[in-house]
């Protein structure tokens, strides 16, 4: 990982990925920030308006979109991933009072939610999760799609799966607001 900071105060943030022969299956190639939970307002120039993925998104149009942070979070029974937002071209996430954190990059894959992954598949009901405290943002080259093609753990089909046997770069800018 890269940072170069400008005097305008953006942050331009690479991530490199050589192959590994013995990785797995990669769910995501990107990074997480934690906000303040303050931050809970959320507009995206991307696909939208609902949660998209490579293997779920033929519904979904590009245009300038706006929700909260708790909009993201899909009422599933058993708390999962979700709230993927695909070909985003810039997303902020504020406050309030419109401060907060402006994020641009081409076409990436990007969420705001009020819990880490870790949170989410630890927790077998809503009621598990714990009390939000801050927002969990995704700036990401890719997630790998959700599958579901079956209700007995049908795997990701491989066209939707990150190639980890292939270099992979992620570039994107971040910056206060």
């Amino acid at each position: 990982m890269a940072y170069t900071v400008y005097g305008n105060g953006a942050i331009e943030t690479k991530l490199s990925y050589d192959p590994v022969k013995e990785l797995g299956d990669m769910p995501e190639f990107g990074m997480l920030f934690t906000l303040n939970a303050d931050y809970h307002y959320v507009k995206w120039y991307g696909l939208g308006p609902a949660e998209t993925y490579a293997d779920r998104k033929e519904g979904a149009k590009l245009g300038i979109y706006r929700n909260t942070v708790m909009d993201n979070l899909a009422k599933y029974l058993v708390p999962q991933e979700c709230g993927n937002k695909m070909g985003v071209r810039y997303a902020a996430v504020t406050d309030a009072r419109g401060r907060g954190m402006l994020f641009a990059g081409d076409a990436m894959n990007f969420s705001a939610l009020p819990y880490t992954p870790h949170e989410m598949e630890h927790a077998m009901h809503a009621y598990e999760l714990p009390k939000v405290h801050y927002t969990v943002v995704r700036a990401a080259l890719a997630q790998m799609g959700l599958a579901g093609d079956d209700s007995w753990g049908a795997r990701v089909h491989p066209e939707y799966r990150i190639d980890v046997g292939q270099k992979l770069e992620f570039q994107f800018v971040f910056k206060g607001i």
